[in-house]
Formats: structure tokens, C-alpha cells, sequence
């Protein structure tokens, strides 16, 4: 709880992965991939339930040890193409007829093992606090491209993606810039979520997040990024 508001985490984990067969349960040290998270969120202290949203027997079983609640999504939004926004309406509205009075709700997906408890406990922390009206809070890290960098390639030329920008900017001179990095998104949800309105409701605050926590496990490349960032976090081999 934050104060006398429950807090309810979510962990979406749906079985289809084109990239990665069984991608949020394939091991990952000695656990699958799904647990990282799951531990992540045991250990906050603001967090009252727990809950893996799956369309698949294969997850809802490999989480069974965890001791979480798992509640079956239905099959139109587990999609390659279902969105965040109506997996939580969806989740949202029946816990509400359960009699959920949760106030907050953290959305965590398991692509994200490098994420610490603190991490959550800041996004939460930063939406409970009322002085800034904040409706969502999410994690970020710094680019990985400088949207001043990026280029549209069209059949008669290329172009800068930003029009009256300077692409050719000494680092140095870049203004700050900042995305995503999938980690951790908080939301109030007293008012019921619509399918409607954007994922993170605005105004929305950021957490800032070292790039070397801020992998989001897509393809084979990140998940052996991950697994390596990891070792070396954990201990398992010399810096």
C-alpha cells in the first residue's frame, strides 16, 4: 500500500513470440525469464497483489512455483497487434466487479530482467505524490538515436526525419533526449481506464534509468545482452 491505497502489479505474458519461441519463459540463469520480474515486484513493499496476465497453460503453469495470482486473458488481446491499453481496461474492469479498490496499478513486462525494485518503488512514490498531478509515471533511459539523427529514405532523395534540424550536431550540442525503455509504467486507475485514451494518461512523470538497465528483450541478440549484463550485475564473472 502507498499510505491507505492498494497497489496492484501487473505482468503481461502472453504466449505468442515470433522472435523467440516461449520467449517470457525461456531460462535466463537458472530461471525463466517471467521470474526476474516477478521477484522484482515481491520486493516492493507497496505492492499488494500481484497478477500474471497469460493466454497460455505453459506460462500460467512455470509461474505456479512463484505463488501468484494468473488470470487468463482473453484470446482477442493476446495479438501481435492487441494493445497495452486494452489489456488493462480488460484487467481493470474485473477487478473492479471482484471488488478491487486499488488505487495504482503497475504495469512490469517480463522483457525488462534488469529492472530493480527500487525502480518501481520511484514510479510509484513519484504518481502517490500529489504535489505534481501526475496521472502515469513510466521509465525512461537516454536514446539510443538523437531524433535530430534520424532520416527518412524516399525514392527521390533523403531526408532529415525532424524538418530545420541539424543532424551533423557535435554531440556535445544535442539537447537531451530521452525514450521508453519498457522497464516500468504506473498508472492511477480510481478512474476506470478507457480503451480510448492513450496508455499513459497525462501529465506523465519519468524516471530516469541507467542504459545499462534498460534492456527490453526483443530478439536473440538482447536476450544474450541481458543474460550477459546480468552475469556481470549478479557477480558471476569479473568486471
Amino acid at each position: 500500500m502507498i499510505g491507505h491505497d492498494r497497489v496492484v502489479a501487473v505482468i503481461p505474458a502472453r504466449g505468442g513470440s515470433k522472435t523467440i519461441p516461449y520467449k517470457n519463459i525461456k531460462n535466463l540463469l537458472g530461471k525463466p525469464l517471467i521470474g526476474w520480474t516477478i521477484e522484482a515486484a515481491k520486493q516492493v513493499p507497496a505492492v499488494d497483489r500481484i497478477i500474471v496476465s497469460t493466454d497460455d497453460d505453459c506460462i500460467a503453469k512455470a509461474v505456479k512455483p512463484y505463488g501468484i495470482e494468473v488470470m487468463e486473458r482473453p484470446a482477442h488481446l493476446a495479438q501481435d497487434d492487441s494493445l497495452p491499453i486494452d489489456v488493462i481496461v480488460d484487467l481493470v474492469s474485473r477487478l473492479k466487479k471482484a471488488g478491487e479498490t486499488a488505487l495504482y496499478l503497475v504495469y512490469l513486462e517480463p522483457t525488462s530482467p534488469l529492472r530493480q525494485p527500487l525502480d518501481i518503488s520511484q514510479c510509484l512514490d513519484l504518481l502517490a505524490d500529489k504535489t505534481n498531478g501526475f496521472q502515469s509515471v513510466a521509465t525512461f533511459c537516454e536514446a539510443n538515436l538523437h531524433p535530430y539523427r534520424a532520416w527518412k529514405i524516399e525514392p527521390d532523395s533523403c531526408y532529415e526525419f525532424i524538418a530545420d534540424v541539424n543532424p551533423w550536431l557535435p554531440r556535445q550540442k544535442l539537447p537531451k533526449a530521452y525514450q521508453l525503455n519498457g522497464a516500468v509504467y504506473a498508472l492511477r486507475i480510481d478512474q476506470p481506464p478507457q480503451p480510448s485514451q492513450p496508455f499513459l494518461p497525462k501529465p506523465i512523470g519519468g524516471i530516469i534509468m541507467p542504459k545499462e538497465r534498460s534492456i527490453d528483450i526483443d530478439d536473440s541478440y538482447e536476450f544474450l545482452l541481458a543474460e550477459w549484463l546480468l552475469r556481470r550485475q549478479l557477480g558471476y564473472e569479473k568486471s
